[in-house]
């Protein structure tokens, strides 16, 4: 690993002069790219699809306006979503629905009873759920992310498909 998240995330090494310093909208770019999937979703699990999304927007949007400090933290998607998380929840509001008809497309088969069972769970499983069940993450990659022990991870995912086996009702297979 190199030396400071910036050379971790995008292979160089950005000099610094003391002011604020904004990226290169390619260096920007591919870096949302690769953040903005798991924070969206890590968020989504843990404050609900609006705000969650609301949350990771808010997030890339305090990245570029606070690009200089990513360099001083040593996992800046764990910053991220701590920065968006605590945000989110001191700047809570219920935003109205718009109805925005999709383009068609069949949407995947998915069990009837699993939105319900998701909500059973905390937070904290959903996000864990999401992150390595949804996006192949692994466990260290999750707990870094969610600034979490490689345990905990571990601990709430058996937690998490333990209590989706017995309210869906599988016992075995998953």
């Amino acid at each position: 690993m190199q030396g400071t998240p910036s050379e971790a995330l995008w292979g160089e090494r950005r000099e610094t002069s003391g002011e604020m310093e904004c990226p290169s909208p390619d260096i920007f770019t591919e870096f949302a790219r690769r953040i903005e999937p798991p924070l969206r979703y890590a968020l989504v699990a843990e404050l609900g699809y609006h705000l969650g999304r609301d949350a990771a927007q808010d997030a890339l949007v305090f990245a570029w306006e606070h690009w200089d400090r990513l360099d001083t933290v040593e996992n800046p998607g764990g910053y991220l979503y701590r920065v968006a998380k605590r945000r989110a929840l001191r700047h809570r509001f219920v935003p109205t629905p718009t109805r925005v008809d999709p383009p068609h497309f069949d949407p995947p088969v998915i069990e009837p009873g699993l939105r319900s069972a998701l909500r059973h769970l905390s937070g904290k499983q959903r996000a864990v759920v999401f992150l390595i069940e949804g996006l192949g993450m692994t466990y260290l990659e999750t707990a870094d992310f969610l600034d979490i022990s490689r345990s905990s991870v571990q601990t709430h995912l058996e937690r998490a498909l333990r209590r989706l086996r017995e309210d869906l009702g599988v016992s075995h297979g998953v």
